[in-house]
């Protein structure tokens, strides 16, 4: 029918005389009336647009995207790259260029992240008030943070942390107070970590209407208000900041020196945050099953994988079999198996993974059609998705923890009123918790754990694996096996 028509589609041409009737009503439901209403929301929504449609799904939604991308050219629009796949899939090509805008002295500075911000002359702190007589090594302030998250983030978390708190404040001085960091003094430093950060105004200006990122135009430094314990979290990086600055003879004085505590750290009570054995019995209960689907395999390898080695979540979504490795420990008998992990926060390092685990792995690589760990193809993700195999994200992994700690908790409050409130409130950072406390319960030494858990305050984690970690290894081994046998033995009952 479409070959036989004498018109092109055109942007302004009515959804309903190109969609089918059941489509139509979907997109217009959703305040939708043009072809080129359902391409704008395309493009300011991403590959997950069809959630802003009522009852319209994903196979729905990719018809829609198969029939604009068939007549992009009589519409006058293609579909940019990062509309149509995850954030996760974009490639440096596909990331589209953010124009940047020229300025002189009399140009305002327009709001941008740091690799695109630029700065008029009078403006870019190499003249500022605060600056030291010596000759530094770096003469703007966008240098001089540049030079500093060198210096100083040793991860990618902790420099996106940094880079996050030292832009804002940038941003704050050129525009709000129209001069450069290295001209703030401690009465204007104390107004932006007591005022401004509790309330950034004018929001249109400084606040994001909905997540957006980095590259494009809509960008902006905050999501909303921060909290006391987020604004503590500033004034302490920003003052680092600034105390290394003054240590590398850029700034004379640190104008955030001498500021009280926004907020007091909280009190860390392990009780409050991990679980106990038996908690943890039944957790692992809740995920066995006699038949697995590949989901729930794969949901209770990341709960033992978590458990068994107290990695954070991005150290799990980013672990692949090529890390791993086979061979021996003292007062071990058998073959022990390490996972290396060098992509995470602090040092490389690696850990132990006890045979239940390395089982249970090889059970779930099966499922998914691939051969044992160590014949796996270089980059093969240890957690996959159901579709596709690829990485879980550490925000996936959040959300299956959430659900297994959802579903323990129901079992426990089933035996007893009250006993599954504690794990209602527990998240994917419990396990890592978790397994220390119960590590140290069984005599590892906790210099040992610490390294395990990769520490920045540790020795290197090349020579740490001693005759103590035989201790560490088979008490976790104990308490995965008897949780499993507790639950097989209530089966057969």
């Amino acid at each position: 029918m479409e070959a036989s028509l004498a018109q092109d589609p055109s942007p302004d041409h009515p959804i309903d005389g190109w969609f089918e009737p059941a489509v139509a009503a979907r997109l217009t439901a959703a305040g939708l009336s043009t072809l080129a209403d359902v391409i704008g929301l395309i493009e300011r929504r991403r590959n997950r647009w069809y959630s802003a449609v009522p009852r319209l799904g994903p196979k729905g939604a990719q018809r829609v995207v198969d029939w604009l991308q068939l007549h992009a050219q009589a519409l006058r629009h293609t579909l940019s790259p990062v509309a149509l796949v995850p954030r996760r899939q974009w490639h440096s090509g596909d990331i589209p260029s953010k124009p940047a805008p020229e300025v002189d002295e009399r140009d305002a500075v327009v709001i941008s992240p740091l690799e695109t911000l630029r700065v008029p002359p009078a403006l870019d702190g190499s003249k500022g008030s605060n600056r030291a007589v010596a000759r530094p090594q770096f003469d703007t302030d966008i240098r001089a943070i540049s030079a500093w998250l060198d210096a100083r983030s040793n991860s990618q978390h902790t420099r996106r942390a940094y880079r996050r708190e030292a832009e804002r404040l940038l941003l704050w001085a050129l525009i709000e107070k129209g001069k450069p960091i290295s001209s703030l003094d401690a009465g204007e430093c104390a107004e932006y970590i007591g005022a401004f950060l509790a309330d950034p105004q004018p929001a249109v200006r400084w606040v994001a209407r909905h997540r957006g990122e980095r590259c494009f135009g809509d960008w902006r430094p905050f999501a909303g208000a921060l909290s006391d314990r987020s604004r503590e979290t500033a004034r302490s990086i920003l003052s680092a900041m600034c105390e290394w600055l003054v240590g590398e003879r850029y700034l004379m004085v640190n104008p955030f020196a001498g500021f009280a505590r926004v907020a007091k750290p909280p009190v860390f009570e392990s009780a409050t945050r991990s679980l106990d054995p038996a908690q943890w019995k039944c957790v692992l209960e809740s995920v066995e099953r006699t038949e697995y689907s590949f989901a729930e395999h794969r949901d209770k390898l990341a709960l033992l994988l978590a458990y068994a080695t107290g990695l954070r979540r991005a150290e799990l979504a980013a672990a692949t079999t090529d890390a791993l490795s086979a061979g021996r420990l003292p007062g071990v008998e058998g073959v022990v198996w390490r996972l290396a992990v060098d992509r995470g926060r602090g040092a490389p390092r690696s850990v132990l993974l006890p045979p239940i685990v390395v089982e249970t792995l090889t059970e779930n690589l099966k499922l998914r059609g691939l051969p044992n760990p160590l014949d796996c193809a270089e980059g093969t993700p240890v957690l996959a998705q159901a579709r596709g195999g690829q990485a879980l994200t550490p925000d996936g992994l959040g959300r299956i923890f959430k659900a297994i700690f959802s579903n323990a908790a129901a079992i426990l409050e089933s035996r007893a009123r009250g006993g599954g409130r504690h794990l209602t409130r527990a998240s994917t950072h419990w396990l890592r918790h978790t397994h220390s406390t119960h590590a140290i319960g069984h005599g590892a030494d906790l210099r040992e754990v610490g390294a395990g858990l990769g520490h920045a305050d540790l020795a290197t984690t090349a020579v740490y694996l001693k005759n103590e970690d035989a201790g560490r290894f088979l008490g976790i081994e104990t308490l995965i096996r008897s949780a499993s046998l507790t639950r097989k033995s209530r089966d057969s009952s």
